[in-house]
């Protein structure tokens, strides 16, 4: 069997249900390769859990995202007559974890921008690009994806407004930004222009000659401020991410409105709009007990306690 076909035969079919399946297609066909490499013909489980071994980061969470990214694939092979086998599911482990996000402190985020802003070449581009970015990142609670992803066009300076593309589902959206990240876009605009004059990959955030920023060396060049600037370890061990950067907009944003005796139920579902989150629960999901939030909740408690609201 040609798996590569196969493959693409399936994702042809599933995007006219209307799936996008672009990180799937990735997973698909690197299992196609490795079917064929190991001259397999048929999905077995034994099959499927090699391949999953195969993830990079060797957790058991990776482990189980790429077993379970091949079960819809062996239900389709069965109605095909391809095997006879369905994949079962939770045949590894669970595919999603709860990680206790790292909130920055406003001090945490000047020192991780003053160490991105040393980072090699010292001369060129990339200190100047990682250290807008995480300005970006912190301020407008953007994906590090998206972030990474925005092209020239996207940022508009006159409006004070990005344009998202293509980003969990929604097929644009526009958000405001404040005036003082526009300033600092603007900026480093002028300098990314500066630097690559005759750049011809239309990416808002470059690296030096002219090669556009991805996720990859963005998480890289993020380790590596993170090292310099001293934020090695986080809640349970693990590392401060650049995701983190937006858990840390939305607790700090929900913490000011409490702070301004603002009705946070209703400013939530505005927030969660323009996060790109489909439900306000998913908004919900990126709150965590910080102390400036359970000191907020705790005077709600008891000014309502006090008010007579709860006996």
């Amino acid at each position: 069997m040609n798996w590569v076909n196969v493959i693409e035969a399936y994702l042809a079919k599933q995007r006219q249900l209307g799936y996008s399946l672009v990180s799937e297609e990735q997973y698909l066909l690197s299992f196609a390769r490795f079917a064929e490499q190991s001259c397999e013909t048929e999905l077995t489980i034994k099959l499927a859990l090699c391949w999953a071994n195969l993830a990079p980061s060797k957790s058991h969470i990776a482990i189980a995202r790429r077993f379970s990214a091949l079960r819809p694939l062996s239900r389709y092979l069965s109605e095909q007559g391809h095997s006879n086998i369905i994949l079962p599911t939770h045949y590894v482990g669970p595919t999603h974890r709860r990680l206790p996000p790292f909130i920055f402190s406003d001090a945490d985020v000047l020192q991780l921008m003053s160490a991105a802003a040393k980072l090699f070449p010292s001369n060129g581009l990339r200190p100047i690009t990682i250290k807008t970015l995480i300005g970006l990142m912190v301020s407008s609670g953007l994906r590090p994806g998206e972030a990474v992803r925005l092209q020239c066009q996207d940022v508009c300076f006159n409006d004070g407004a990005l344009t998202i593309q293509n980003s969990k589902g929604w097929r644009k959206r526009i958000i405001p930004i404040a005036r003082s990240t526009v300033i600092a876009l603007k900026s480093y605009d002028r300098i990314r222009r500066k630097h690559n004059p005759f750049s011809k990959t239309g990416a808002f955030f470059e690296f030096d000659d002219a090669q556009a920023l991805n996720i990859r060396a963005a998480d890289y060049a993020f380790q590596l401020t993170r090292e310099a600037a001293g934020l090695m370890e986080g809640l349970n061990g693990r590392s401060p991410r650049l995701y983190d950067l937006r858990h840390t907009f939305v607790c700090k944003r929900v913490t000011q409105w409490y702070e301004q005796g603002e009705n946070v139920d209703n400013r939530v579902v505005q927030l969660s709009c323009y996060l790109g989150h489909k439900k306000v629960s998913d908004t919900y999901w990126y709150l965590t007990a910080i102390p400036a939030l359970m000191a907020q909740a705790a005077n709600r408690f008891t000014a309502c306690e006090r008010s007579g609201g709860i006996s």
